[in-house]
């Protein structure tokens, strides 16, 4: 009688788990059209992410459905003559969101993604100038979308990275993902 142990590890992406994600997209596309303009003098252009939180539920071995949340803003401040001016743009964006994992590795999850949800803009102009009109406006139709491509590749049974690549707030994304 010939006795072993065997080893057994479950696929990266199987029907019951849930992830949970936090990430950072690059680059931050209002940001990059405001920072060509750094070279001026009293110009500062300011920006923070796009960051995301993503939470999915496989609901198969190959359909996960979940829910995206993405965050960025840039500011940017500059001298017009005497007076002090800022601009600043933020947009929060929660989309429901399906995905397709066509993978069957133990440690690599290959996916593609599309969501569909709520995302808002809000554009600000402010001046020390008294004869400046301060604006505040606001995306007139809150609507977002994405379609992405993306893996997972995880170090653990319950903990490892993820890259995206695609149409979403940032066209590429990297952070860290646990499973439970």
């Amino acid at each position: 009688m010939i006795l072993g142990s065997f080893s057994t590890r479950a696929q990266a992406f199987e029907e019951g788990n849930s992830t949970i994600s936090v990430g950072y997209g690059f680059p931050n596309l209002v940001g990059a059209i405001f920072n060509a303009y750094e070279t001026y003098e009293q110009y500062d252009a300011k920006s923070l992410g796009p960051i995301f939180g993503k939470y999915e539920y496989a609901v198969s071995d190959n359909i996960g459905v979940g829910l995206n949340i993405g965050y960025s803003q840039t500011t940017v401040t500059y001298v017009l003559g005497t007076y002090n001016e800022e601009f600043k743009y933020s947009s929060l964006g929660i989309l429901a969101r399906i995905n397709w994992h066509f993978g069957d590795s133990d440690n690599f999850d290959p996916y593609a993604g599309f969501g569909l949800g709520y995302r808002t803009g809000n554009y600000t102009f402010t001046s020390d100038d008294p004869n400046a009109q301060e604006v505040t406006l606001d995306t007139p139709i809150p609507f977002g979308m994405e379609i992405t491509v993306g893996s997972r590749y995880f170090f653990t049974d319950n903990f490892g990275a993820y890259a995206e690549l695609g149409f979403a707030k940032a066209p590429f994304q990297i952070g860290l993902v646990g499973k439970f």
